[in-house]
């Protein structure tokens, strides 16, 4: 089901260390699926509780860095499965 198929790991965390402690635990997990790795950004939201309020962010810069991970995971993809 997962062989193959392209992703892109990221995270939120109340904290500065959890999401990413958590990502790098998913990647041996995803590798053994067989997934394709995306490792062209990483998108870490620490302290996300200060910056994102009922579902949305409210940081322009989290907002930036979000726009280019989407961004870029989508050119992986679309050039993937040429």
């Amino acid at each position: 089901v997962f062989g193959g198929k392209p992703f892109a790991i990221t995270g939120a965390s109340p904290g500065n260390f959890g999401t990413l402690l958590s990502q790098e635990a998913w990647l041996p997990v995803m590798r053994t699926l067989g997934t394709v790795p995306w490792f062209g950004a990483k998108l870490l939201v620490s302290r996300a509780g200060s910056v994102i309020q009922d579902g949305r962010s409210g940081d322009e810069a989290t907002e930036k860095k979000l726009g280019g991970f989407i961004a870029g995971f989508s050119a992986f993809v679309t050039e993937y499965t040429r």
